[in-house]
C-alpha cells in the first residue's frame, strides 16, 4: 500500500517558500548568487575560474518541496546521477521514528514524499541503505522505536516505487544499528555497530533503559545467492565508515568499545579464499510474499517474523522478545588485516572535535571536519583534509570558511556515489531564526571534488609498463628514427624566468633583450611572425596522428588548413620543459617524474596548459600531484603558475605554504626566477597586520610543527582563531596588544 501522507506531518515543516529552490541560501559565504550558478555547480567544471571570474567555491541551496524536520539517524545515498534518497531517521525532538521515503531531485532541489508500495520496512533508525544495480536499495539493520535492533533484509524498487523482502538462507548477524556497510562483488559486507547487551538488561527494573554493546563481528550477504556468510571477529567499532579498494576492506573513524573516537586506518586482504563464493545460484531471488493482514480489534495486524520487529501500524498489544537466538559465536578472522595510527602531524585531522564525514575517493581519503553542536571545533580546524594511500600522509587541502561555509552551518549528512566526483552534504544554516524548528535537510552543499585534483580514476603520474600502448608510444616520441612528420617549437625556459628575458609584447619583432639589459637587432627572418631563433628551444619531433587523437586544439588547427599545416610546424609560446613533458602526455597519458617532467615546477606549468586548452583530465591529474607534492623549492612558482591558470584555491594554498615557511621559500632558485610583478603580487598575500618572525621562535619546516606553544614563544595558541602562519603571522592589533601586556 502507498504511504498516507496526510498522517505522517511530524515529519514535515510549513510549506517553503516560493521559487526558493532557484536561488542559493542567503546568507552565502561560499559565492555570490547568479543566474549560473546552478549550471556551474552541476557540470563541474572551472569556469568562472578559467575566464577569470575568481576561483571556484561550492554553492549551497535552497531545497523546494516538503521541508525536514531535525531527522537524524536516517540513510541518505545518492542513487543515480540526479537524485538523492532518504528513508527513515527519528525526530530529535519528538523522538518519533519514521519509515517515508524521501526524494531529493538535484536538478530542480526539490524535496518530495514517495508514495511506496509493497513490503514496506518497518520504522528504524541507524540502519543503513545501499545502492545496488538496476536501481535497487537495500536496506539493512537499524532500530526500531521499541529499541529492538533488527537484522531483516528489504530492497526498494526506486522505478516502481515497490518493497519486497528477499527470501535469504544461512544464519543472519545479529541485529544492530550505527554499523557500516559496502558493496563489492555483490557482496555486501556488514561491518560492526552497536547492539544490545542482554545480560545487563532487566526489564523489571527500567524498561527506558537499553544497555548497548559494541559489535566486533564481520559478515557478509552474498546477493547473487542471497545467502548470508558465517560471521568473523575483527574490529569493534560503530558510526564508522567502510570502502572497498585494491581489493583491500579499509574502515575509518567511529567510536570503539571505550566510546572514545579514533582515528585509525584499519584494512582486510579481500583476496583470502575465506571470502570466495563457494556455489552459484541462478542470478535472481526470491521475495517474502506481502504482509497477511488479519481482522483485530483495533482493525490493524500482520504476521510477525523472525529478526523482523513490530512496525508502526502493528497492535500495541503484540510484543517481540529483545533475545533473539544468537548466531554461532564468531572465530577470528583469517585473513590478514592492518592498522595503521597517525601519531602526530600538522595537517592531521582531530576526530576527537567537530562532525567528520568520511569517503574514499581512488586512492585518497577525504575528511571533512564541520562545526557540531556543541561548537567544540576551532573555525582554522574545519576544512577538507585529504589522505594519500599510496605514501599514507594527510594533507590539508581547503579551509573551512571556502569550502564549507564556515561558522554559518552546520552539516548533518554527506551523500557520494561510489565513483562518484560530486559530494553534497545536506544540512541547514544557523544564522536564521529558526529556534527549535531547526531544518536539518533544508540546504544542499555541492563540491566538485575534481576541482581539488580528487578523481577516482588510476592514480596520476603512474609511467607507462612495458607491454603497454603508452609504453610503446614512449619509444617514437621525439627521436629521429621514429617517422615523425610534425615540429612543434617553444621558448627557452631561461627566456621565460623574471625579467631580463622578458619578450612579452616583441615576440615576432627584431628586438630582443639581451642578459645585460640592453637591445639588439635580430636576424631578419622568413618565419617573422615567431621569436627569434636565439630563444627558442630546439625542435620536438611529433606524430600528427596521435596529435590529432589526442589534443582538439590541434585537430582545429590542422582541419583549418592554417599556416601551420603547411609549413608542418607549430610554435607554442611556453616554456620548453612544459611543452615537452605536456606532448609526452599525448603520448603517454603520464605525468609522472622522470626526464620528460622532472619536477613539480613542470606539472604547474602543465596545469596552466589543461586550462588553457580545456583539458579536463590533464587538468585533475596536475590539480591531484600539486596539492599532494607542494614543496619549498616549487612553491612560488605553483603559486604563480595557479594564479596564470585561475586555480585560485590552490593559489590560495600555494601562498600560506610560502608565508609558512618563508625563510626557506626566497631562497629557492623557483623564488628567484619570479618576475618582478610576480614578487610583488606575492609579498601581498601577507595580512596588513602581519610580521616576520625568526624560526627558532616558531620552529622549522623539518623540526617543530609551526606555532607548537613553547614557553616564552609567540604561537598561534595565544591569538586563538585568528589567520596566522608560522613566520608570518596575521594578528589584530588588539591580539598583538593583548600579548604584549
Amino acid at each position: 500500500m502507498s504511504a498516507d501522507t496526510s498522517t505522517h506531518q511530524s515529519i514535515f515543516s510549513a510549506a517553503a517558500a516560493p521559487d526558493s529552490a532557484q536561488q542559493p541560501s542567503n546568507p552565502l559565504p561560499m559565492q555570490t548568487p547568479d543566474k549560473n550558478a546552478r549550471s556551474k555547480a552541476l557540470g563541474g567544471g572551472s569556469a568562472g575560474a578559467s575566464a577569470g571570474m575568481g576561483a571556484y567555491r561550492p554553492v549551497a541551496y535552497k531545497t523546494d518541496g516538503v521541508r525536514l524536520l531535525c531527522l537524524v539517524n536516517a540513510s541518505v545515498t545518492v542513487c543515480g546521477e540526479g537524485s538523492i534518497y532518504a528513508f527513515g531517521g527519528f525526530d530529535q525532538y519528538t523522538d518519533e521514528v519514521f519509515n517515508h521515503v524521501l526524494k531529493l531531485d538535484l536538478n530542480t532541489m526539490t524535496w518530495t514524499l514517495v508514495d511506496n508500495y509493497g513490503d514496506i520496512p518497518s520504522v528504524r533508525m541507524g540502519h543503513s541503505a545501499t545502492y545496488w544495480r538496476d536501481d535497487k536499495l537495500i536496506i539493512f539493520g537499524g532500530e526500531n522505536e521499541q529499541r529492538v535492533f533488527l537484522s531483516d533484509v528489504y530492497i526498494f524498487d526506486i522505478p516502481t516505487a515497490t518493497w519486497s523482502q528477499p527470501v535469504l538462507s544461512g544464519h543472519p548477524p545479529r541485529g544492530r544499528s550505527r554499523h557500516a556497510v559496502v558493496l563489492h562483488d555483490d557482496k555486501l559486507f556488514i561491518l560492526g555497530g552497536v547492539h544490545s547487551n542482554p545480560v545487563a538488561f532487566d526489564p523489571e527494573e527500567d524498561l527506558e533503559y537499553n544497555p548497548q554493546e559494541v559489535l566486533d563481528d564481520m559478515c557478509y550477504l552474498d546477493l547473487k545467492s542471497m545467502t548470508w556468510s558465517r560471521s568473523w571477529k575483527w574490529v569493534a567499532r560503530f558510526d564508522h565508515q567502510s570502502w572497498v579498494r585494491d581489493n583491500k576492506l579499509w574502515i575509518f573513524g567511529g567510536m570503539g568499545k571505550e566510546m572514545d573516537r579514533t582515528g585509525d586506518l584499519i584494512s582486510l586482504d579481500l583476496s583470502h579464499p575465506v571470502f570466495a563464493r563457494m556455489e552459484m545460484k541462478p542470478t535472481g531471488y526470491q521475495t517474502r510474499q506481502a504482509r497477511v493482514m488479519f481482522e483485530a480489534t483495533t482493525g490493524q495486524g500482520r504476521v510477525l517474523r523472525s529478526h523482523r520487529s513490530n512496525g508502526p501500524n502493528s497492535p500495541r498489544p503484540l510484543f517481540t522478545s529483545r533475545r533473539n537466538t544468537p548466531p554461532p559465536k564468531p572465530s577470528v578472522i583469517p585473513a590478514s588485516s592492518s592498522s595503521i595510527r597517525f601519531l602526530w602531524g600538522r595537517d592531521i585531522p582531530s576526530e576527537a572535535h567537530g562532525t567528520h564525514f568520511h569517503h574514499m575517493c581512488g586512492s585518497t581519503l577525504l575528511d571533512f571536519a564541520t562545526f557540531a553542536h556543541s561548537n567544540t571545533i576551532r573555525s582554522a580546524d574545519t576544512g577538507l583534509s585529504v589522505l594519500d594511500l599510496r605514501d599514507m600522509t594527510w594533507r590539508r587541502f581547503a579551509d573551512g570558511v571556502d569550502i564549507l561555509g564556515g561558522v554559518n552551518w552546520r552539516w548533518h549528512y554527506l551523500a557520494i556515489a561510489p565513483g562518484g566526483t560530486m559530494a553534497y552534504l545536506l544540512g541547514c544554516p544557523v544564522d536564521e531564526e529558526l529556534g527549535e524548528g531547526e531544518e536539518y535537510l533544508s540546504d544542499v552543499l555541492q563540491i566538485d571534488l575534481t576541482q581539488y585534483g580528487i578523481h577516482p580514476d588510476q592514480a596520476p603520474g603512474e609511467q607507462p609498463v612495458d607491454g603497454t600502448l603508452g609504453w610503446d608510444l614512449a619509444k617514437v616520441f621525439d627521436t629521429e628514427d621514429s617517422g615523425s612528420d610534425f615540429i612543434i617549437r617553444a621558448m627557452k625556459d631561461e627566456a621565460t624566468e623574471g625579467d631580463e628575458y622578458d619578450a612579452e609584447g616583441m615576440w615576432g619583432r627584431n628586438v630582443v633583450h639581451t642578459p645585460e639589459g640592453g637591445q639588439r637587432i635580430a636576424e631578419q627572418r622568413e618565419d617573422d611572425d615567431l621569436p627569434p631563433e636565439n630563444v627558442m628551444g630546439p625542435p620536438i619531433r611529433v606524430h600528427k596522428l596521435i596529435l590529432l587523437t589526442r589534443w582538439r586544439h590541434f585537430q582545429s588547427v590542422y582541419n583549418s588548413r592554417m599556416r601551420e599545416y603547411h609549413r608542418g610546424r607549430l610554435y607554442l609560446p611556453e616554456q620548453y620543459t612544459v611543452v615537452r613533458a605536456f606532448l609526452y602526455y599525448l603520448y603517454t597519458d603520464s605525468i609522472a617524474i622522470s626526464p620528460m617532467c622532472p619536477d613539480i615546477s613542470t606539472v604547474a606549468g602543465l596545469l596552466v596548459m589543461a586550462n588553457l586548452y580545456d583539458m579536463a583530465r590533464l587538468r585533475t591529474l596536475c590539480l591531484n600531484r600539486l596539492y599532494n607534492e607542494l614543496d619549498v623549492e616549487s612553491a612560488a612558482v605553483v603559486w604563480e603558475r595557479a594564479g596564470t591558470a585561475g586555480e585560485e584555491a590552490l593559489r590560495k594554498k600555494a601562498a600560506n605554504f610560502v608565508l609558512t615557511y618563508w625563510g626557506r621559500v626566497v631562497r629557492t632558485s623557483g623564488f628567484r626566477r619570479l618576475s618582478r610583478r610576480s614578487l610583488m603580487e606575492l609579498c601581498e598575500e601577507a595580512n596588513e597586520e602581519g610580521r616576520v618572525l625568526s624560526g627558532d621562535e616558531l620552529g622549522g619546516y623539518d623540526g617543530s610543527s609551526p606555532g607548537t606553544p613553547v614557553p616564552g614563544i609567540v604561537s598561534s595558541a595565544m591569538f586563538g582563531e585568528g589567520n596566522f602562519n608560522s613566520n608570518i603571522i596575521n594578528v589584530s592589533q588588539s591580539d598583538e596588544d593583548e600579548e604584549m601586556s
